[in-house]
C-alpha cells in the first residue's frame, strides 16, 4: 500500500483575507508523498478551530506559525494507521495529531498521540484534547475557581467554554454561562446550568447583575468585543479574568483591539492573565489524569459538531465557526 499511493489531496491558503474569511481563500491542491513513509494516515474528523482565523493575520499571534499564500492548512485530527513501517503503530491504530489537512497523510510518528486500545477516539479531539487542554489550563490551572466565586463563561456552548464552564461548575462556584443562539441555550440549561444568558441581548447588562448582584469574581472570556466590555462593567473588586479568545473580533480589522472600558480593570484591581497553551505543554500528563477518570465516568458532557463533506467542507465550516453556528466541538468529517 505504500507504494502504491504516490499523491493525494490537501488544502492551502490560496489567498490572504482582508475581511472576513471566504471559500475562495481556501483552495485545493496535489500533494506528493514520499514513496516509502514510516506511516501512511487516513483522516477521520479534521477539527475546526477559531485560531486559524488568526494565523491568517499579517501580525502578532506569534506563538504559532503564521500562514501565507501557498501554505498548507493544517489542525488536529483523528485519523486511523492504513500502513506502518515500524513497529511502534500498527494499521487499525487511531491517532491524534496537528496534520495537513490531506485526504492521505505521511508521517514519521512524531507528535502523534496514540489513542489507547477502549478508549472512545472522538474524545481525544475534544474532551481529552487540544480543546479541552485549553479549557483545563485557563479554568483549573490559571482561574482556579472556588464555591466563593461567579464564574463567568463566554460562548460556553462552544468546544473551550462547554468544557471550562462544567470544570468551574465541579468545583461549587457559581457559574453563569451565556450563548447567543436559543437552541445553545437549551443546551446549556438541559446539562445542568441555572444561569444561562444571551450576551446578544439588549438587557445583557442587567442580566449580569441579576445572576451575580455583587459582581462576577472571575470571567473566562472567549468572546471579545461587546460581550467582553459588558463582562467589565460587572467585574467585582479584585476580580481576575482568564483572557482564552476574542472570537468576535477575529474577522475585524484589528482583532486584538481591547475594550473602550479596559481602564476599569486597574482601577477595579483586576488581574488579567492572557494565555496559549503552547506555553503549558508540560501539563500534558497532568491534565490527562485529571480529566480522564471525568470522560470515563461520563461526568462531562461533550459533543462533536460534525460537518460531513471532506476537505470540500473545511472552509464553509470554519466560515460558520467564526459566526458561531456550531455547538459543541466543530470537526469536518473526512469519507
Amino acid at each position: 500500500m505504500t507504494a502504491s499511493i504516490v499523491t493525494t489531496i490537501g488544502l492551502k491558503l490560496a489567498h490572504l483575507p482582508t475581511g472576513k474569511l471566504r471559500p475562495e481563500h481556501i483552495q485545493k491542491t496535489l500533494i506528493s508523498l514520499p514513496k516509502t513513509p514510516r506511516l501512511l494516515l487516513k483522516p477521520r474528523y479534521i477539527s475546526v478551530d477559531p485560531y486559524m482565523r488568526t494565523r491568517m493575520q499579517p501580525a502578532g499571534y506569534d506563538y504559532i506559525e503564521r500562514w501565507a499564500v501557498g501554505s498548507p492548512l493544517s489542525g488536529w485530527t483523528l485519523a486511523e494507521v492504513i500502513a506502518s513501517n515500524g513497529p511502534s503503530f500498527k494499521r487499525g491504530d487511531f491517532v491524534v495529531g496537528h496534520l495537513p489537512m490531506q485526504e492521505i497523510v505521511a508521517s514519521d510518528g512524531q507528535q502523534l498521540t496514540p489513542v489507547p486500545e477502549g478508549s472512545d477516539p472522538e474524545a481525544y479531539l475534544h474532551p481529552l484534547g487540544m480543546t479541552g487542554f485549553t479549557a483545563w489550563v485557563g479554568m483549573q490551572r490559571l482561574g482556579q475557581p472556588t464555591a466563593q466565586d461567579s464564574v463567568l463563561v463566554s460562548a460556553a456552548a462552544g468546544a473551550v467554554g462547554s468544557i471550562a464552564a462544567q470544570l468551574a461548575q465541579h468545583q461549587g462556584a457559581n457559574v453563569i454561562v451565556t450563548a447567543g443562539r436559543a437552541d445553545k441555550r437549551a443546551w446549556l440549561h438541559d446539562k445542568g446550568f441555572k444561569s444561562v444568558l444571551n450576551h446578544r441581548s439588549p438587557d445583557y447588562i442587567e442580566q449580569l447583575h441579576d445572576a451575580a448582584p455583587f459582581g462576577i469574581t472571575l470571567n473566562f472570556e472567549n468572546i471579545g468585543g461587546r460581550a467582553f466590555t459588558t463582562a467589565i462593567e460587572s467585574m467585582a473588586t479584585n476580580g481576575r479574568i482568564v483572557l482564552c479568545g476574542l472570537v468576535s473580533q477575529y474577522q475585524t480589522r484589528n482583532p486584538r483591539k481591547s475594550p473602550d472600558n479596559f481602564a476599569q480593570l486597574r482601577q477595579k484591581n483586576v488581574a488579567v492573565h492572557p494565555f496559549v497553551v503552547p506555553d503549558y505543554l508540560r501539563y500534558w500528563d497532568a491534565f490527562q489524569q485529571f480529566m480522564q477518570p471525568l470522560v470515563v465516568q461520563k461526568r462531562l458532557a461533550w459533543k462533536l459538531d460534525k460537518i460531513s463533506g471532506g476537505l470540500d467542507s473545511v472552509a464553509p465550516a470554519l466560515i460558520g465557526l467564526l459566526n458561531g453556528d456550531n455547538l459543541g466541538k466543530r470537526v469536518v468529517e473526512m469519507p
